[in-house]
């Protein structure tokens, strides 16, 4: 049986657990349904490179004609910086060592292009849209830098533009746990949530016309 990319019910999503499946992970895999996969990486620091099939040694492996570790991307605070450690560009210029990052800049990591964004003032989350027909390692579609909170819904300054959905649903970090909350009904793996409720490797989230599966890396 195939399942189109994004479905929670995915084999994908049901693999072993990590030895700790509540504390916050260097990264997870948001599969949603009717939207796609996104790979959320919480790190402050994310490496970029080519994947070669075998154990991932970047946090954003990419299918594709790249050095192994071509690039590094540091968030400090609210702004982002990369450093380059093969042939990169920001815009039309070479980066020699390490660029700083604004909102909207094309960026490109030999002949693989994204567009960062920081979709919203409300947090210094960014998302990088692919702008080439490169593949991410692991069949995610989107990839999400996650700060303290990730938001996914029906508007355009979200993250994780979810069109069909009615409500949001945010995703934060609070101490050592990934929760989430909504201002419309949720359920977190079949129970009501009142207030808001903590994620694990492998939670189904549920609103009213939401679903998506949670799977640590």
């Amino acid at each position: 049986m195939t399942f189109p990319p994004g479905d929670s019910s995915s084999p994908r999503a049901a693999g072993t657990s990590p030895e700790d499946a509540t504390a916050i992970p260097a990264r997870m895999l948001l599969w949603v349904d009717q939207v796609g996969g996104f790979l959320v990486c919480l790190r402050d620091e994310v490496t970029i490179g080519a994947t070669n099939g075998g154990p991932e040694e970047v946090d954003i492996p990419l299918i594709a004609n790249l050095s192994r570790r071509h690039a590094t991307i540091h968030r400090q605070g609210e702004t982002y910086s990369i450093s380059a450690h093969a042939p990169s560009f920001l815009g039309d210029r070479a980066i020699d060592h390490e660029a700083w990052l604004s909102s909207n800049k094309d960026l490109r990591l030999g002949g693989v292009g994204f567009r960062f964004r920081q979709p919203t003032v409300l947090s210094a989350t960014a998302v990088l849209d692919s702008t080439t027909s490169h593949r991410i390692a692991g069949g995610a579609e989107g990839i999400v830098l996650m700060h303290e909170l990730c938001l996914l819904g029906p508007a355009a300054d979200h993250h994780i533009v979810c069109r069909h959905w009615n409500d949001p649903i945010i995703l934060f970090r609070r101490k050592d746990q990934l929760r989430c909350k909504s201002p419309g009904p949720l359920f977190v793996d079949g129970e009501l949530v009142e207030g808001d409720a903590a994620l694990t490797h492998g939670t189904i989230v549920t609103g009213t016309d939401a679903r998506f599966r949670v799977e640590y890396c």
